[in-house]
């Protein structure tokens, strides 16, 4: 699993990779421009990973609403303080 989620990490598209618990070990966000590019990047690139049992993937057709992350260099910045 180690090894799936370094080589996820590594890949272009990806945008956000995470080690969880459940009925897989690894959730990943990837970005892809249409269908073709993201059943070409699964079944080619990502399916032939070694290590990786499946996969399922759910795409989103549209954000609605997304929260940003604040950095500060290259940390995150923590909640602010309640006073």
């Amino acid at each position: 699993m180690k090894n799936v989620g370094r080589s996820l990490a590594r890949e272009p598209e990806i945008a956000f990779v995470a080690a969880i618990s459940g009925a897989y070990n690894i959730h990943a966000v990837a970005h892809c421009r249409d269908f073709d590019e993201l059943f070409a990047f699964t079944s080619d690139r990502i399916g032939a990973l070694p290590g990786l049992q499946s996969m399922e993937v759910s795409p989103v057709l549209r954000h609605v609403k997304q929260a940003g992350t604040i950095l500060s260099g290259d940390r995150l910045v923590g909640p602010p303080s309640q006073a």
